[in-house]
């Protein structure tokens, strides 16, 4: 868990804690009997209090999401000459640069890059033990320039095994997947750490937080009865620009 998901953790809870002893006061000054002059006070004074706490409250989830936006920007931009290969099958002893490369040059048709033209070339994550699933290449370039010429040639691979995605963040990663989720899997790709949408009135809209995407979905809701693949229009497009 990051610092700042501890954070927020910590936020949450603390959030909890006051919203439980607040009922717990509120409960007991409505119960009290005799003294009323002196309960109206005290309840008075409670409604202050928690009006304060809300305050606090609010403005500390504020600052929180603003620390996480920047945050996510900033480890975007270090991630912006990186792309993902998925689909080599893994081995005991491989060489990724050199799958990766056979890939580029070949069924790419990009033969000025080289090996030079690659910084950093591994699988991504730790082994698993019994699993089928073989894990994704992390590919980093030398220049902004490599790594678009290979994004943008990557529909050459149609009907290959071997696909290209880019490298986003957790945050985005998720706004993707739930994105797609409810607009379609057509409707949606990314392009520069950013996920584009294609709303229902055809509008093309950028996004890079869930609270971006709640509004969206907001404004634009799914049917009823209206699956994720049946959403958006052109069926292809988002898979060609995924």
């Amino acid at each position: 868990m990051s610092q700042l998901d501890n954070i927020q953790s910590a936020q949450k809870d603390l959030e909890q804690c006051f919203m439980k002893r607040m009922g717990e006061l509120e409960a007991q000054i409505q119960s009290a009997g005799p003294a009323k002059d002196t309960v109206a006070k005290v309840a008075e004074e409670f409604r202050t209090f928690r009006e304060i706490v809300f305050g606090m409250l609010g403005l500390l989830r504020k600052q929180i999401a603003e620390c996480s936006r920047a945050i996510d920007s900033l480890e975007t931009r270090t991630r912006r000459k990186a792309l993902l290969f998925t689909g080599f099958a893994e081995a005991n002893k491989e060489d990724c640069r050199a799958l990766v490369l056979d890939v580029v040059q070949k069924k790419l048709a990009l033969p000025d890059i080289t090996s030079s033209s690659i910084k950093v070339c591994h699988r991504l994550g730790a082994p698993s033990k019994g699993s089928m699933r073989s894990r994704p290449i992390l590919v980093r370039f030398s220049n902004v320039d490599c790594k678009s010429a290979v994004w943008k040639a990557k529909s050459l691979l149609k009907g290959s095994p071997v696909t290209i995605k880019e490298f986003l963040t957790r945050t985005r990663q998720i706004v993707f997947s739930r994105a797609r989720l409810h607009f379609g899997m057509t409707s949606c790709w990314t392009q520069d750490g950013v996920v584009v949408v294609r709303s229902p009135d055809g509008t093309r809209l950028k996004i890079s937080s869930l609270e971006e995407l709640d509004h969206l979905v907001a404004k634009f809701p799914k049917k009823a009865g209206e699956s994720a693949a049946a959403t958006g229009s052109k069926p292809g497009i988002g898979a060609r620009k995924n």
